[in-house]
């Protein structure tokens, strides 16, 4: 997502400069395009910064751009959520220059695990009150914003990924911050909202495809004052298509928590971080000023005071509520993802010739596939698993690993049998081909490696490796550079947890244990044959990190 300079250099101070805004959301038009051309010529250099932008203030930010002077600087506008960008700054890689979420919380939340410095400029840019949304007339009358995260119709969205949907617990944890207790009572109230997500295979509708989904098929959706105020304006009586359903916006008795649209500089490498620093003030600057204000209202947003629309637009006056401890958002959010993402995990099993030791009339292999079948059987067909065996020269040209099955929900069906059913087939899977030596460490970090190129930010992703020894692979990867390389390329906003199980005591305990910590995952010791089954099912489930 980052724009480099087209010439390293820091925007020139000279008095001629004007504004040079390239801006790639919806176009702009024949007039403003002459106009960027004609800024263009008269700058020697023009210095170009990537802005990423909510998508609920993108049109604004590309109207105030589109008129403002900011000298010869160019900010390259592309829409993104915030969760999304938030993914971006573990790594830095694509990571914008500026960033402007739909909540100053977004920044907080960043910093703590973005590869670079991230610093708020201006807080906020515009705002606007988190609302209730519902057919006209059926917009349900509650007192708080507690009582409507209780609503059994209500469709909250994503909050690990939009400010909007994290908006109804923010203001749910406004009302009760002085009180533990009540803190408590949001989180049981958002828990079965968070477990109803898990069963979901694609993102919640948010923004106009959230209000088109209330129109037809009814239910409360959260979203702001602002993104039904540009619903209504584009679905207009004299517009809309015939039978179209009218939605209205309604805050709880007790009032709501406004979104505050901040602009932030997020540019990773320290000297563009500078430069980008001092880009981001010239467009505080703009932001700041009447006129920027004036067309931010003409998109619907609210000052940055919160007052209300003019001319009786939106809700009004209504009564705000501010969250004064970001860290008890912030620990109620990692909740939501231990009980919303869905488990997505690659199980790596030891193929090699001593899982074929007999342990009371089976082999470790054959006990292994039992707690397999025991431990599917525990859970819904939305978990997601694939399997690998691993063994020397077991796959193709050499590879210690070879793979099953891809990665599917349990419920998926192929050839005639589910995934569930699959995954029980260890032994028919491995056959006899195994080699002695068992590469533990270079499995571990293959499979690491591929749950993070097919990452779902919609899951728990892990990886789950089986094994009764120690790795034995002369010409594999050490134990000392798997852990290093490991937290090297782990990305806290996109985490795969590894959580290794040793079978029987012959396991190396002590390699296992190290290796999960590393990645935040945890390690098991099946210290008698009777205890595997009951440590998969652990395993299975684990959602550390």
């Amino acid at each position: 997502m980052a724009v480099p300079d087209a010439r390293k250099r820091r925007p020139t101070r000279r008095a001629a400069a004007y504004l040079v805004v390239v801006a790639v959301l919806l176009g702009l038009g024949a007039g403003v395009a002459g106009a960027v051309r004609s800024w263009q010529d008269r700058c020697e250099v023009v210095d170009r910064y990537a802005l990423a932008v909510a998508p609920g203030i993108a049109d604004a930010v590309t109207d105030v751009l589109a008129r403002a002077d900011t000298g010869c600087t160019s900010f390259t506008v592309s829409v993104a959520e915030p969760g999304d960008v938030t993914g971006l700054l573990g790594t830095g890689e694509g990571a914008p220059d500026l960033w402007i979420p739909d909540s100053g919380s977004w920044a907080t939340r960043a910093s703590a695990i973005a590869s670079g410095p991230v610093q708020t400029i201006l807080t906020p840019i515009a705002t606007t009150p988190a609302v209730l949304v519902a057919r006209v007339g059926q917009v349900p009358e509650v007192a708080t914003w507690r009582a409507a995260l209780a609503l059994p119709n209500l469709r909250p969205g994503n909050p690990l990924r939009t400010g909007i949907a994290a908006s109804a617990i923010r203001a749910a944890l406004a009302e009760t911050e002085d009180d533990a207790v009540a803190i408590g009572t949001v989180r049981t109230a958002m828990a079965p909202l968070a477990q109803r997500e898990s069963d979901r295979v694609d993102e919640p509708p948010a923004g106009s495809v959230l209000f088109d989904l209330i129109a037809s098929d009814g239910g409360v959706g959260v979203g702001t004052e602002q993104q039904l105020q540009e619903y209504i304006a584009s679905h207009a009586p004299e517009t809309a298509a015939p039978g179209t359903v009218a939605l209205e916006a309604v805050v709880p008795d007790n009032g709501s928590i406004l979104l505050d649209y901040s602009l932030v500089v997020t540019s990773p490498e320290p000297e563009r971080h500078r430069a980008a620093t001092a880009a981001a003030r010239v467009l505080a600057d703009v932001f700041a000023t009447q006129w920027a204000r004036d067309v931010f209202v003409e998109h619907g947003f609210r000052d940055p005071a919160g007052h209300a629309l003019p001319d009786g637009a939106g809700l009004g006056e209504i009564t705000t509520m501010t969250l004064t401890d970001e860290s008890i958002a912030q620990e109620t959010l990692r909740a939501w993802a231990v009980l919303a993402l869905p488990i997505r995990t690659l199980v790596a099993v030891d193929a090699s010739a001593s899982m074929n030791t007999s342990v009371g009339g089976s082999t470790l292999l054959q006990l292994t596939e039992q707690a397999a079948r025991s431990g599917t059987a525990m859970f819904p067909g939305s978990v997601q698993a694939g399997l690998w065996v691993f063994a020397d020269d077991l796959g193709e040209n050499g590879q210690d690993h070879r793979e099953v099955l891809p990665i599917r929900r349990l419920d998926a069906t192929v050839g005639g049998h589910t995934q569930r059913e699959l995954m029980n087939s260890l032994s028919t899977a491995v056959g006899s081909t195994a080699g002695d030596r068992s590469a533990v460490y270079d499995t571990t970090l293959a499979a690491f490696r591929q749950m993070q190129a097919t990452y779902d930010p919609r899951a728990i992703n892990s990886v789950i490796v089986l094994t009764d020894g120690e790795d034995d692979e002369p010409d594999g990867i050490s134990e000392e550079d798997l852990i290093a390389t490991l937290e090297r390329e782990q990305n806290p906003a996109r985490p795969v947890i590894v959580v290794t199980v040793g079978i029987t005591a012959g396991a190396d305990a002590e390699a296992l244990a190290a290796i999960s910590h590393a990645t935040g995952g945890t390690s098991y010791i099946a210290q008698e044959p009777g205890d595997i089954s009951a440590i998969f099912v652990s395993a299975l489930a684990d959602r550390a990190g």
